[in-house]
């Protein structure tokens, strides 16, 4: 069965149309202590079941490409398995606001007064990656993205790192071969088992890659939330990478999505 992968990136969506890297080299480190396939698959299991009502965080984000290098807030707000908004200001000026629900996106341009409303085949016209409601709150929340219980896993035997995949090795590489190729997922812990340090997200198909490190969480309201995430994109024509400082977070506090868009904005063209 082909899986596909179903997430979005929204500061790449909403934008002008739009690492903290280890101190240790892979050299240096040292092989970490050997644990059962069952005790990262429970791990993995936990994290995928983990539930809120509502977040909300300040992401102070940055942005590159190879021809644009930008910084910016987004104010995120989620209320779980209804609406995810984003509000993306610039010099503290709003300049696109955002709107998901489980069946569509809407878009308000504020500097070009202008909207897009479409359904989520948008994202896979655009990125060529398919995802759905779910898979945003995983993503910003920091649990694993797609990530099914009852599906079966696969141990990747690295002495410095507990990784998964969905796939095993010898079908990744006969994955490679087919015409309808599958995408493939990687899920990485914490050297204490305690919570998913990465996520590698491959497209054979087009030749893309995901890379997602929740390099730094913190203790919100009981939840280990990210902090700081960096995300890199490799495509054939270009690398492109996102960083995401999220502050003021607050978890299962009542919020409120106000989404307006002017009578007078018309559709972007």
């Amino acid at each position: 069965m082909i899986r596909s992968i179903k997430f979005a990136i929204l500061p790449l969506i909403i934008g002008f149309l739009f690492s903290c890297s280890s101190t240790r080299t892979a050299l240096e480190e040292e092989n970490l202590e050997k644990v059962k396939d069952t005790e990262i698959k429970a791990t993995l299991d936990s994290l995928s079941m983990l539930s809120f009502d509502y977040f909300y965080s300040r992401i102070s984000t940055k942005y590159k490409d190879t021809a644009q290098n930008v910084s910016f807030k987004t104010s995120l707000r989620m209320v779980n398995d209804s609406a995810i908004n984003t509000l993306i200001t610039f010099a503290r000026i709003p300049v696109a606001n955002a709107l998901i629900t489980p069946d569509s996106v809407i878009v308000s341009n504020k500097r070009d007064k202008c909207f897009m409303a479409e359904n989520l085949n948008f994202f896979r016209k655009q990125f060529g990656v398919d995802f759905n409601f779910e898979n945003v709150e995983e993503l910003f929340f920091g649990k694993p993205v797609d990530y099914d219980p009852n599906q079966e896993y696969f141990r990747i035997r690295d002495p410095k790192a507990y990784t998964f995949s969905s796939h095993r090795k010898k079908d990744i590489k006969r994955n490679e071969r087919k015409d309808e190729r599958e995408i493939v997922t990687y899920y990485t812990l914490t050297n204490d088992l305690s919570n998913l340090k990465s996520m590698q997200i491959v497209s054979p198909e087009d030749s893309t890659m995901f890379d997602i490190q929740y390099t730094e969480r913190e203790l919100i309201d009981g939840f280990m939330t990210p902090k700081i995430v960096n995300l890199t994109i490799y495509t054939p024509k270009q690398e492109i990478t996102v960083d995401l400082d999220y502050r003021k977070t607050h978890v299962n506090r009542a919020e409120k999505i106000h989404f307006v868009i002017p009578e007078s904005y018309e559709k972007c063209k």
